[in-house]
Order: C-alpha cells, then sequence, then structure tokens
C-alpha cells in the first residue's frame, strides 16, 4: 500500500496554529486502558503530543475536552460514494475520516480531487473486475473490465495497477481460471485484491489465493455446510440462468435462503476455515449494517439523521422502493424481509464465532445511493451491531480505527492517537467503552488536523441536504 501512504502524507495539510485538545480521556487505541485527564497536541496535521502535562506555547489554540473522550477518526472500509455533495459532508459530521471506496463508476479523476479537499475523508479506491456476465448491463462505467480468460485477466490487472487505483475489487461473477490468474499477476505486480468470493471460487480457496478481504460474509455459511458441492452448484445456476431476472438473481444470491444452510452447518468444517483466514491473514468485513437496513426499514427512516439526505434519496430510502424489490408484493416483500432478518440473527452469531477463532474484522456498511444505510450513521449502527455479535466496544472500535491502518499497512501513520501520526480524530461527549452507541454523540472532528466544531458538523449536516447529482451505478 505504498500509494497510499504517499497520498496520505501529501494530503496531510501543514497549518501553523498549534491546538491543544485539553484534559480528556484518550482511547487511543494504542493499549487497553484510557488515558485519564490527558492533553493532546496537534500541529501540521499531525499529533505533536500525547501527554498529562503539556507547555502550551504562545498563540495556540485551546480546545477544552474535560469530561470528554477522544478517539482515533473512524473508517468506513466498505462503502460506495453515491451522491459524493452528499455524501462527504455526512461522513465528516459523523467522525469517518477515511474509507475504503468500493467502485461507484466515478471516474478515478475525480476521485482525487474529492481526495485533495480538506473536508473530506481520505479515499481509497479500486479497479473493478468482473465475469461476462457484467455486459450484459451494458458497457462497463470506467475503471471496470470483464473478464472471462486468465488473458484477459492479467491484462487488467496490469492496466489496473498502471491507471493508478490503490487495489482490485473482484467481484462474484468472475470465472475460476479469471480469479486464479488475477490472484497470481495481482501478487507478481504488487496490488491487493479484495471484494466478493466468487460463486465459483469457495471462501478457503480465496484465502489460500491472497484475497486481502471478504465482504458481506458472502458463502461463509455455505462453506461450513455439510452440503457445500450441491449449494454451491444451485448459487452457480442461479447465477447463470436466462430465465430469472436480474432483480431476481440478486434477492437470491444476496439473501440465501436459511432452509437447508443453517442446518447443515459444520462446526468442524468452521473451524478449519477460520484457521484458515486466521493463517492467510484474511480479513472479514461483515456489513451486518446493510442487512439491517434490509431487516429492519422502519429504523431507517425513523433515525433523526435521515432528514438530512437529499429529498431524492429520501424518497426511495426503503427497501420497497429499490430496483431489485419494486417488482414483489407485499407478501413476498414480507417473506424477503423476514429472511434477511434470520440471516441477520445468524450472521451475528457467525462473527462472535469468527471472533473468538481469532479472525480479524473491518468494519464496513455497504452505504451506496441504492442501499438502506445512511451515510456516516451507518458505521455506528455496524459497531453496535458487532458488540451485538461479540466484540468488546473497544474490539469493535479498532475495526474502524486500528485494524483498516493495520490492513493497509499505514498503522505508523494512522489508526490511533500518538505523536507523529496524522490527527484523524473524533471528540465524543460520552464514553464509547461504556455504551458503544456513545460514539454517535460527537462534539468535535479533526479531519488531518482541521477542527471542525459541533456548529461546524451541523452546517455539514445542512448542507448535505441540498440538490447534488445523480453519480453511476454502485457495484
Amino acid at each position: 500500500m505504498l500509494v497510499l501512504l504517499a497520498l496520505i502524507l501529501c494530503l496531510a495539510p501543514l497549518r501553523a496554529q498549534t491546538l491543544i485538545i485539553r484534559h480528556a480521556t484518550v482511547i487511543g487505541l494504542v493499549s487497553a486502558k484510557p488515558l485519564k485527564n490527558y492533553s493532546v497536541a496537534i500541529q501540521g496535521g499531525r499529533i505533536l503530543a500525547v501527554s498529562r502535562k503539556l507547555k502550551v506555547p504562545r498563540g495556540a489554540q485551546i480546545i477544552d475536552a474535560n469530561g470528554k473522550f477522544l478517539i482515533p477518526g473512524l473508517w468506513d472500509m466498505h462503502m460506495h460514494l453515491g451522491l459524493p455533495e452528499a455524501f462527504l459532508p455526512m461522513l465528516t459530521a459523523n467522525g469517518i475520516t477515511g474509507i475504503r471506496e468500493m467502485f461507484t463508476g466515478l471516474p478515478l479523476p475525480l476521485i482525487q480531487q474529492y481526495r485533495a479537499r480538506s473536508d473530506a475523508p481520505h479515499i481509497v479506491a479500486p479497479g473493478f473486475l468482473d465475469g461476462p456476465l457484467m455486459l450484459t448491463a451494458g458497457a462497463p462505467p470506467p475503471g471496470a473490465f470483464a473478464v472471462g480468460t486468465a488473458q484477459q485477466a492479467r491484462f487488467a490487472v496490469d492496466l489496473i495497477k498502471r491507471s493508478g487505483y490503490d487495489f482490485i475489487k473482484v467481484y462474484s461473477g468472475l470465472p475460476r481460471e479469471a480469479y486464479f490468474a488475477i490472484a497470481q499477476e495481482a501478487r507478481a505486480i504488487g496490488i491487493p485484491f479484495a471484494g466478493h468470493v466468487p460463486e465459483s471460487v469457495s471462501p478457503l480457496e480465496a484465502a489460500q489465493a491472497g484475497q486481502r478481504s471478504q465482504e458481506h460474509l458472502l458463502n461463509i455459511m455455505l462453506a461450513c455446510s455439510t452440503d457445500e458441492d450441491a449449494l454451491r452448484a444451485e448459487r452457480l445456476r442461479v447465477m447463470n440462468s436466462t430465465e430469472l431476472s436480474a432483480e431476481a438473481r440478486l434477492r437470491i444470491l444476496g439473501f440465501p435462503d436459511p432452509k437447508g444452510l443453517f442446518d447443515t452447518y459444520d462446526p468442524a468444517k468452521a473451524a478449519k476455515l477460520f484457521a484458515a483466514f486466521v493463517q492467510n491473514g484474511v480479513w472479514q468485513t461483515p456489513t451486518l449494517a446493510l442487512l439491517e437496513g434490509f431487516a429492519y426499514p422502519d429504523q431507517l427512516v425513523d433515525d433523526p439523521s435521515f432528514h438530512y439526505l437529499p429529498e431524492s434519496w429520501r424518497k426511495t430510502a426503503r427497501p420497497r422502493d429499490k430496483p431489485y424489490m419494486q417488482d414483489l408484493s407485499p407478501a413476498e416483500l414480507h417473506m424477503w424481509t423476514q429472511r434477511a432478518q434470520a440471516l441477520l440473527t445468524r450472521y451475528k452469531q457467525l462473527v462472535g464465532d469468527m471472533h473468538r477463532a481469532g479472525v480479524e474484522f473491518l468494519a464496513g456498511t455497504d452505504t451506496s445511493l441504492t442501499n438502506p444505510v445512511i451515510p456516516g450513521v451507518g458505521l455506528h449502527r455496524e459497531l453496535a451491531l458487532l458488540v451485538e455479535s461479540g466484540l468488546t466496544p473497544l474490539e469493535a472500535l479498532a475495526t474502524a480505527t486500528k485494524n483498516p491502518a493495520q490492513y493497509f499497512g499505514v498503522l505508523n501513520q494512522l489508526g490511533t492517537i500518538e505523536p507523529g501520526k496524522i490527527a484523524d480524530l473524533v471528540l465524543l461527549d460520552a464514553n464509547p467503552l461504556a455504551d458503544i452507541h456513545n460514539t454517535q454523540k460527537i462534539r468535535a472532528v479533526f479531519v488531518r488536523g482541521r477542527y471542525f466544531t459541533r456548529a461546524d458538523l451541523d452546517a455539514l449536516l445542512a448542507r448535505a441536504s441540498g440538490p447534488v447529482p445523480t453519480p453511476g451505478p454502485a457495484q
């Protein structure tokens, strides 16, 4: 991730004035024990010092943090940057100082413009690779390539690397031959790949091939089933069927039937799979917040932040208003909602089992223009769902702070509150270790040393609700 590191270093703004965050409880993720009544000095976009006693230089701006809690800036490690002029302010206002953009079709020069903004999070962006089935939707957007053979796959990997993308996102429709060629070529030229485990490949094979992260827990339950081969064959049939609509295919693959899946779960197979994840350093991004959005849609529209979204988004926010749900009768929609609820309950148990086995996690939401997740807010829901799954609040915080920095190989620059690191910070009014929901009680945000007061954050939220252009489709 040398490209990412260079990007982070060049975008850290130089600010002459020193900021002193005084008398905070610092939850810096350096150790399990918070530092009570500590002060943090910021200068030049970086953390200058973390100490009980700081000598305040002349002209420094003092921020009284008595009774407040300071955490590292948060990362959403799976989102699609729809409506950037709305999403970016909402991310910053919710303490999101970095995102792994999992492909939206926005041209790379445009993403680079967003990266250069002092009020925007760090953005890490991929090129996108899927199988020939992608061409049925028309010409791929910029940065996306349909590959069906090993030769095509190697060419696309090289092109993505030369184009300046940070990593390769692999998707569900890749043929086996193309997928393993991607893995081989990515390793040879030094570019990471992550994303969906293709339907033609098992999660175990993907782990052994070097896929850095696996998203949405897709096919993890299937890989732990005593009927794994039969279940995978059926999913491949669904994916390649000419009799199903694209909407029906998306529903079936995204919300697998619990019948025949839950009751064939084999703990011994699961233990072997989880051990392979640990051994190969594979990260999991569950995106439980996405599943919750489908399972409990009323929570979405009842959230206080909902009204900050542009009106065009609010009108189609519920799952029933999405293109892949509009063709359903009320009874069918109810069935799919119940299935999402059952999957969410089981996936939380699965996350707990993997966590106890030592599998590492990244917090992500799958926020996009077409998914029922509120930008920024969704990450706080993800942290709460991870705690409900068995992680401690401190462990959940790590999935959005320290873990992303470790994943990218830039822990020496980000992820914890230590001298010399980039000053991406969130100041909270209440203790997130006592209640993870307190991550939403934000008093201030620091993005590369730029200080956003509560009034500034409120202004960002108000700006987000204005009219904005519509971007391309998310994947």
